[in-house]
Formats: C-alpha cells, sequence, structure tokens
C-alpha cells in the first residue's frame, strides 16, 4: 500500500514540474519582456557577413528601444561559425538555457540541420541564408528570396545580352551549390561546360583548363573564397580573363575577394546580380553616427529582419507567425512580402565592378 501511494506521489509531482514548465513558458514572456536569439557565422568564413548582420539588427534595435522604453527587449548572440556542429549547440543553448521566444539567423547549413526542430518549437524564425531543405509553410521565414529565381533571371539576362560562344560555370558540389547550377540550366539555353569543385586543388586544374581552351565567359555559382582563388588562378594564366559573372555571393564575399585578389580593380567589367534594395537614406545616415562607416553587405537586411519580427509581435505565437506571414512593406533592403512557404519575393538588380567597385546597372 506504501509502494502504491509513493508511486501516485511521484506521478502526481511529475505532472506538476510538466505544468509548471508550460506555465513558465508561457509567462517568460510577459508583456514588454522579449527575448531574441541572434544566431550567426561571427567567425571563419563568413564572419563579415554575420558581423554585418548583427550591426544592422543592432542599430534597429537601439531605434526600437528609444521609441518604445517600456519595452524590454534582451538580446542573446551565438556565433554558429556557419558550421552544422556549432549551430545545433547554439540553438540548443538558446531554446533550453536562455529561453529566447524567436531567433534571427543567417548560415544555410545549420538551419537545413536543425528545421525539423525548429519546426516542432514552433517559435518565430528569420533566416537570411537559402533553406535548402525542408522548405514549407511553417514558423521559418527566409528573408533572401528563393535561390533559384534570382540565378535563373541572371542566367536570362546574360544569354539576352551577350552572345559567347563557349561558357565555363564553376560551381561547388554542394546541396546549395547543385541547386545552383540546376536554376542556370534552367534559365540559360544556350551550351556551356560544367565545372563542379569538389576539392580547392580543382579550381587550378579548371582554370588551366578554361585559359588553355579559351573560353569567353566564366560565371561562379561558388562560396567567395572558392570564387576568389578561381578567379586568381585564371587571371595568372591568362592576362586576356574572359568575362566574368557571379551570383549575389561575389557581393556577399567581396572582403574575401578582396583579400586574395589584393586589388579587385582586376574584376572590371565582371556582372553579378543582387537583390534590389529600398529607400535607405535613413539607415544609412543612422548606421554612419552610429559605427562611423558605410553599411556593410546584408546590414540592411539585418535591420529589416529585426523590424519585420518585433513589429509584428503578439505573445501568442501563431498570430505572431500569422502577422510576420501577411507582412507587405518596404523595408532599406528593398520590397518584404513572403510566398506561400515563406520565402522572400524580391526583385533583382544586375551589378557590375568599375574602379574596383561594385555599382548596378540595370533592374530587372
Amino acid at each position: 500500500m506504501k509502494n502504491k501511494t509513493k508511486l501516485i506521489w511521484i506521478s502526481v509531482a511529475v505532472l506538476i514540474v510538466i505544468a509548471i514548465s508550460i506555465v513558465f513558458r508561457n509567462v517568460s514572456r510577459l508583456p514588454g519582456e522579449l527575448t531574441l536569439g541572434l544566431m550567426l557565422p561571427l567567425s571563419g568564413e563568413y564572419a563579415v557577413a554575420g558581423q554585418n548582420y548583427q550591426k544592422g539588427v543592432e542599430l534597429a534595435l537601439d531605434q526600437y528601444r528609444k521609441s518604445n522604453p517600456d519595452i524590454s527587449i534582451r538580446m542573446v548572440i551565438e556565433d554558429d561559425g556557419f558550421e552544422t556542429k556549432k549551430g545545433v549547440s547554439a540553438y540548443r543553448k538558446l531554446m533550453d538555457f536562455d529561453k529566447v521566444d524567436a531567433i534571427m539567423m543567417l548560415s544555410t547549413p545549420v538551419i537545413d540541420a536543425i528545421h525539423t526542430d525548429m519546426i516542432k518549437d514552433g517559435i518565430p524564425v528569420m533566416q537570411l541564408g537559402i533553406q535548402t531543405v525542408g522548405v514549407a509553410n511553417d514558423n521559418i521565414f527566409q528573408m533572401s528570396p528563393s535561390g533559384e529565381a534570382p540565378i535563373i533571371q541572371f542566367a536570362q539576362y546574360l544569354e539576352d545580352n551577350y552572345q559567347f560562344k563557349k561558357v565555363a560555370v564553376i560551381y561547388d558540389n554542394t546541396a546549395g551549390g547543385l541547386s545552383f547550377f540546376n536554376a542556370f540550366s534552367d534559365g540559360y539555353e544556350g551550351g556551356f561546360t560544367p565545372f563542379i569543385v569538389s576539392e580547392r586543388a580543382d579550381l587550378r586544374d579548371y582554370a588551366i583548363k578554361i585559359s588553355a581552351e579559351n573560353y569567353d565567359a566564366v560565371v561562379f555559382l561558388t562560396s567567395p573564397e572558392n570564387g576568389a582563388i578561381a578567379v586568381k588562378e585564371i587571371l595568372t594564366i591568362d592576362q586576356t580573363p574572359p568575362f566574368f559573372g557571379f551570383d549575389a555571393q561575389l557581393q556577399t564575399g567581396f572582403a574575401d575577394y578582396k583579400r586574395i585578389l589584393g586589388d579587385t580593380n582586376r574584376l572590371n567589367g565582371a556582372r553579378s546580380l543582387w537583390l534590389k534594395s529600398g529607400k535607405a537614406d535613413d539607415f544609412q545616415e543612422a548606421f554612419k553616427q552610429k559605427y562611423g562607416a558605410e553599411p556593410g553587405f546584408i546590414a540592411d537586411f539585418g535591420y529589416d529582419i529585426f523590424n519585420v519580427l518585433v513589429e509584428n509581435y503578439d505573445s501568442d505565437d501563431k498570430k505572431w507567425i500569422d502577422g510576420i506571414e501577411n507582412v507587405n512593406t518596404e523595408g532599406v533592403s528593398g520590397p518584404i512580402s513572403f510566398d506561400e512557404v515563406g520565402v522572400r519575393i524580391q526583385p533583382i538588380v544586375i551589378n557590375m565592378v568599375e574602379n574596383g567597385e561594385i555599382k548596378p546597372v540595370q533592374v530587372k
């Protein structure tokens, strides 16, 4: 009888603990209190992008606090290094220890690894990098457009505006690289030769082949570092290099091109795709006042991500997510709205490198 009574009390205690944990989760977000997680690559290959993103978020946070002094927002920052293992650990800390109410992030390999857990946890997630698996109508919102759509538009732009005879397409042997390559194939009807990069040693071999066989155009669908190394190898061999075309990684990783090439004037005449920006004069001025420098690439996206997230806040996660789904506004990074699976709808701009700097030349 004593053992049965003890078992009953243990069961009751377990139920009480569960109930308390549920209540704690609900009351942890009281009116006027909000905890946001910021999970970015602040080290490693994409550190510059992560740092720019963080600065945009922190500027928006400063402005929000000034306009809403009665609302307390705590931001917890974690470095995922653009690495799956590090990102999984950072995510679990944010959820289990910091009890964040929403997450802002960037890294594609991390979102691909943890999206299933994120859907189960159910809090709003604002993701900038392209999610390559599990894209659905859920609580994850991608603030960059579909990876395929801009690539298709860029391929069509190249075909419509140039008459290349021999085109090489260099792309990474990753999920994203394969997706981008397939998109380019869909948009470019002319012939081209694929060069898939499985390891760094491939880049020099491809540079030798491209130079020896007189390709008149090379399109890069790679990481910034792979793209920069490939360009450097081609320029070392060929004093009259072919036309260079880049996806958005030229801009997100322009610091890598400067570091590896030394002189970005070597890229003059190249074309790349980017996303149509919004009216950003006030943002740029506020950024310069805070940091003493011009905004780096994707700082404007970080700024918009924070504002979209906070301006649609609701203590009910479902209503909060519904509010984000129905956003239709103009941000400093451009028009902001989402399709049926939470991916941003945004036009592209064609850029060129002139005097070693990236400048817009055409809006599509």
